[in-house]
């Protein structure tokens, strides 16, 4: 049970981290608005920040998309990864951009 109580909060704690990663505003006024303290937020930086440097056990599944002829939008990832999505198709690029990060655009 109480495994379970911590992967929940780790998964809620991930999350919550890519919203922030996601907005453009101080660590103060997201804590705010996420009603959780500074001190917790640091913490979890740190340790959700040691998990991602460790080894996964199985690759991100990719959502299917449509590749049209035409100018495209290259996304460029931090791992080097490029993405290229016809410019025509901003639904695309959205799609692509939370498959990748597993949390929804909302900033």
């Amino acid at each position: 049970m109480a495994q379970q109580l911590n992967q929940a909060k780790s998964s809620e704690w991930h999350k919550r981290l890519r919203r922030f990663e996601g907005c453009d505003v101080t660590v103060a006024r997201f804590c705010a608005r996420e009603r959780v303290t500074e001190p917790a937020f640091w913490y979890w930086r740190r340790k959700c920040a040691d998990i991602r440097t460790a080894p996964q056990s199985s690759p991100r599944a990719f959502a299917p998309v449509d590749i049209i002829g035409g100018r495209s939008v290259s996304l460029r990832f931090p791992a080097g990864a490029v993405l290229e999505l016809p410019d025509d198709r901003p639904d695309l690029i959205r799609v692509a951009i939370e498959a990748l990060s597993g949390v929804p655009q909302s900033c």
